[in-house]
């Protein structure tokens, strides 16, 4: 699991931030000193660093520096509030990967992560596309949830249109994650969540339906479903509670990137 560390003097950032990535499955660490900042960073090696450019301990940009001298590879993200060109030229000399600027947004402020990662993952060569199954027997349903995942995510997508063929695209295509409607004709989700298990314990399956019931999610759930959606689907719905189990097999690439700064 990728590491963040989230270095700035006003506690509310860093529990904002936290807040953020703690939700998508990292594991987030805080530090509104210089001197816990590097203990932190020595000790747990996080690979991603949101670092405040002003503290009242220390010159964010000294700390940016003595982060790329212990670890090179690290992911140095730079939080301002300042328009100070020089500031961001001084910051871009000792390695500085990327600039927030202060306010953000949480959709520009997760995207970037995500697409530092993808940069990191595509150098070293580590980049894996996750497989991921639709199953659903609406095809506009289907249809929209593709549409949706093919220009954000890198992943192999199938769809199935009922339990039948989810079990046999389950058993060909290996899915990594499998989106699940409950209601279909014939074999109902639940029950595919048995024989896809059966077939690879460890896929991940979020069912998604109509149906109200806390115990249809609750039976989904025991059964061996990582969480739920209800419909209609909110499409920022499921991209939000699929992250977090891509993260969770390492297999979370995104191909495109937020380029809007709005307040959170």
């Amino acid at each position: 699991m990728i590491k963040i560390l989230v270095v700035d003097d006003e506690e509310g950032i860093c529990d904002n931030i936290k807040q953020i990535f703690t939700y998508i499955g990292f594991t987030v660490f805080t530090a509104t000193t210089a001197q816990k900042a590097l203990s932190i960073f020595e000790k747990e090696k996080p690979k991603i660093i949101f670092l405040d450019i002003i503290m009242p301990d220390v010159d964010g940009l000294d700390l940016l520096r003595k982060f790329k001298e212990i670890d090179p590879a690290c992911i140095v993200l730079m939080v301002t509030a300042s328009q100070d060109e020089a500031v961001r030229e001084r910051a871009l000399q000792l390695k500085a990967d990327e600039f927030i600027q202060k306010p953000f947004s949480r959709n520009y402020l997760r995207d970037t992560v995500m697409y530092k990662i993808k940069e990191m993952l595509d150098k070293g060569g580590h980049m894996q596309k996750p497989n991921i199954l639709i199953v659903d027997d609406e095809a506009d349903i289907r249809n929209s949830m593709k549409d949706f995942l093919s220009p954000r995510y890198e992943c192999n997508l199938e769809l199935a249109r009922d339990g039948e063929e989810a079990i046999q695209k389950a058993k060909d295509f290996k899915p990594d994650v499998v989106l699940l409607d409950i209601k279909m004709p014939g074999m109902s989700g639940i029950d595919v969540i048995d024989e896809i298990k059966k077939i690879n314990p460890g896929v991940k399956i979020i069912v998604i339906s109509a149906w109200k019931s806390s115990d249809v999610v609750r039976q989904a759930i025991a059964r061996g479903a990582v969480d739920y959606i209800g419909k209609p689907i909110s499409l920022a719905a499921l991209s939000d509670k699929l992250q977090p189990v891509l993260i969770s097999i390492g297999k979370l690439i995104l191909k495109k990137r937020e380029t809007r700064v709005n307040p959170a």
